[in-house]
């Protein structure tokens, strides 16, 4: 009888171009409050050092399957405190939920904000 591991997690990747940090984060599974513990205290040390670069966001949330209740108010609490943050951000996923979710919080957000099913059209985007 075969073990099923439920894998979980946020992959991030961070890359420096002269003017600009690019910020790729990838959901997978169902994210844990303690997820959030390890990938918070990263993104704001990179945007800490990131004072006076243009700031572009990735997450791919095609491999996502949720929250755990703490971990969507962890969420919440990320997207308000770096609302500001990122002059482009491009979020990719294949729900529909996703998709009106990402239209909502975009007139909060003071960059710009956009939904795309195809990873590559997103960076297309974000690199214009």
């Amino acid at each position: 009888m075969a073990l099923k591991v439920k894998e979980h997690g946020i992959g991030i990747a961070i890359k420096r171009a002269k003017k600009k940090l690019f910020i790729e984060v990838s959901m997978l599974g169902k994210l844990t409050h303690e997820d959030y513990q390890i990938f918070v205290p990263m993104i704001d040390k990179a945007l800490k050092k990131a004072k006076g670069l243009e700031v572009d966001l990735l997450v791919d949330m095609r491999a996502f399957k949720g929250w755990e209740m703490k971990a969507a108010w962890d969420d919440l609490k990320f997207g308000l405190k770096h609302r500001n943050a990122f002059d482009k951000m491009a979020i990719v996923g294949d729900r529909q939920w996703e998709e009106i979710s990402v239209k909502m919080m975009a007139h909060f957000m003071a960059g710009k904000t956009r939904f795309f099913k195809n990873r590559e059209k997103a960076l297309s985007w974000l690199l214009t």
